[in-house]
Parts: structure tokens; C-alpha cells; sequence
């Protein structure tokens, strides 16, 4: 197991427990009355006196807010990054602007995993931890982040579209199917950018199995064919 579907694994047990957490503390808080909740009312004096003016302490909470910014601001960057790759007059520059968009995504992901260990309950961050894992390669892991998007978030319809990308890459075809048709169904517009990587990458399987086989890819194909038939 690699250390980031260990990391994963780990957020996923404290999102549970972070959940089962909360709810207990409000069936308790709902029993108690104001004097049995650790001494007096938040901003009321003790003896007569003034309260101090104290700064409040920054929240694991606002940490996980400030995180998660972060993150963004380096995901904005590696698209910059990704378009002049695309824009690149030679090899060199492409590379050169591919590696940087990497670099970048790799920094929006350690932030975004940092939000999600102060908070694993940031459904947005979950989502942008599978898009940048879907950009460093990283798929098994992709789709973890999405399970986790859809299970806090029932009917992302994003998270379909992009969780179907990663299952394609891991040569996964029932599972890809099975997230088309739900975007089919609910988000006709997702459906047919879908379909759209999919012939992509059915083009590139061509020149480069890449571990699928030839029955699995013509079935895939004709599926292909079928769909967008109906789609019209």
C-alpha cells in the first residue's frame, strides 16, 4: 500500500469519527443547561469584573480554510502551467512548462491534504485532491478522493465525470461506463465532455494498449459507438 492510500485511509477513519463526534456533542449539549457547560456564559464577567479582551485562538478550522486557499492558489498556477505546454512552440518549452504544472500540482496537493487533516469533513478539498492526483498520475488515489467527495456529497456530479477519467486510466471500463450512465441520466452536459475523453482515450489505447486487451478495447468501442448514437 503506498503512503498516500495510507494517508487516505487514515483521513477516511477520521472523517467518520469526526462525524460520530459531532453528533454526540450536540445530543449532549441539547441536555445541558448554561451552568453546566464549564463555568460561566462565554463573555460574562467573573465577580463584577470586566472580561479580558483576549484574541480568540485560531480554530483548526480557520486553519484548514487557510489551507486550502493555498492549495487553490498553486491549482490556478498549474493550469497556467498547463496552458503554455499546450501553447509551446517546441518539445523543449513543453517540457519544460509540463514539469513546472506538475511541480505545481504536487504543492496544491500537500495543501489540500493539510486542510484535510485539520477538517476531513472540506468536501471541496477532497474534489481538488482528486483533480490534482488525476494530473500527477496518481489514479488509485483519484478515485479514493472522489468515493470520499460522493459519500459527503451525494450526487456531485463532478466528481463522477472525473472519478470515470481515472477508472479509464486504470484500464477500469465497467466502472467508467457505470459513471457515464449516472451523468447520462442527471448531467447531460457532463456526459457528453465524458465521452469526449473517452474517444481521446480510446485513441491513445489504440497506439498503446497499455495493459487492456484488444477484446476488452473493441467491446469498449463499440460501446463507445452505441452511446454517442443515442446521444444524438
Amino acid at each position: 500500500m503506498t503512503p498516500n492510500l495510507i494517508m487516505r485511509f487514515q483521513r477516511q477513519f477520521l472523517l467518520s469519527a469526526s462525524l460520530l463526534l459531532a453528533m454526540g456533542s450536540a445530543d449532549c449539549l441539547a441536555q445541558m443547561g448554561p451552568g453546566q457547560m464549564g463555568g460561566p456564559m462565554h463573555g460574562a464577567p467573573r465577580g463584577g469584573e470586566p472580561s479580558p479582551s483576549a484574541p480568540e485562538p485560531t480554530s483548526a478550522s480557520d486553519l484548514a480554510v487557510v489551507a486550502y486557499k493555498a492549495g487553490l492558489g498553486y491549482i490556478s498556477k498549474a493550469k497556467d502551467a498547463d496552458s503554455d505546454a499546450a501553447k509551446a512552440a517546441d518539445d523543449k518549452k513543453k517540457t519544460k512548462a509540463l514539469a513546472k504544472a506538475s511541480n505545481l500540482y504536487g504543492k496544491a496537493l500537500d495543501r489540500f491534504e493539510d486542510a484535510l487533516d485539520k477538517d476531513p469533513g472540506i468536501v471541496d478539498a477532497w474534489n481538488d485532491i482528486g483533480l490534482c492526483e488525476l494530473h500527477l498520475g496518481l489514479y488509485d488515489e483519484a478515485v479514493m478522493a472522489y468515493a470520499n467527495v460522493l459519500e459527503l456529497k451525494p450526487g456531485y456530479s463532478e466528481a463522477y465525470e472525473n472519478r470515470a477519467e481515472a477508472y479509464l486510466e486504470l484500464n477500469k471500463v465497467a466502472q467508467a461506463k457505470s459513471d457515464y450512465m449516472t451523468l447520462f441520466k442527471n448531467a447531460r452536459a457532463l456526459a457528453d465532455q465524458l465521452m469526449t475523453y473517452m474517444r481521446r482515450w480510446i485513441d491513445e489505447r489504440q497506439r498503446d494498449p497499455k495493459g487492456i486487451s484488444s477484446e476488452d478495447l473493441a467491446a469498449f468501442i463499440k460501446w463507445a459507438d452505441e452511446r454517442a448514437a443515442i446521444a444524438q
